[in-house]
């Protein structure tokens, strides 16, 4: 009678093994990779896209064989293989009540000219700029194509990535702040679109083997 009950206790455990969540065997091969904050959408896709033996570890930006970010960086002198396109945008809060703006105007906004909407015939609502750290690539693509090297107004609140950016535009009145197109939640008005970007893989060298595979997939947007 006892040997129906040991088979079952043997199942259960091995049905409870097979369910575990597993973990990296030591033959698996590690792919380091930093996303900028706007490519985190792209972070999924790297998973999938990578081959069989292979784990994709989120690291900085020193320690990545693989760095992924929108537009191209200053004295860029490593590989570097375009994945996609990405639209960055302008976008303002609902009860701004504007529905575009020339480059001259999001200019005098973020210089802090403009302090109320009504000045911009939308309406009577207090101006709240949004910017990023200058070491983000969307805020470095923002200050090239509008800002012209000129500082952003010293009243600027800061976002800590672009998901918080979208965030604190969308609920906080009279904000306006830059994004790009996949973080652009829907009931946000965009009112200025300030260029089109590529989304590049930056390599330390050549790739090979399972860096050269992944970037293959996602160029392929698979």
């Amino acid at each position: 009678m006892k040997r129906p009950l040991l088979f079952l206790t043997l199942s259960v455990c091995l049905f409870l093994a097979a369910c575990s969540t597993p973990t990296p065997s030591a033959s698996t091969q590690i792919v380091n990779i930093y996303f900028t904050s706007a490519t985190d959408p792209w972070l999924n896709n790297a998973h999938d896209c990578a081959p069989a033996g292979t784990a994709v570890n989120l690291t900085d930006p020193d320690s990545a064989e693989v760095v992924l970010r929108v537009g191209e960086p200053l004295n860029l002198s490593r590989p570097s293989f375009q994945l996609s396109t990405e639209e960055i945008l302008v976008v303002t809060n609902l009860n701004a009540g504007v529905d575009t703006l020339t480059v001259d105007q999001v200019r005098s906004l973020f210089l802090g000219q403009v302090t109320n909407w009504n000045e911009l015939g939308g309406n009577d609502v207090p101006v709240q700029v949004w910017t990023y750290s200058p070491d983000e690539d969307i805020e470095q693509i923002f200050s090239r194509e509008i800002m012209q090297g000129q500082p952003v107004t010293s009243l600027a609140r800061l976002a800590v990535s672009v998901e918080a950016m979208t965030n604190s535009v969308e609920t906080v009145a009279g904000s306006v702040g830059v994004v790009t197109r996949r973080w652009k939640s829907g009931n946000t008005p965009e009112v200025l679109s300030v260029a089109a970007a590529p989304v590049l893989a930056i390599t330390k060298s050549q790739p090979e083997g399972a860096v050269k595979e992944l970037l293959s997939c996602l160029q392929e947007g698979k």
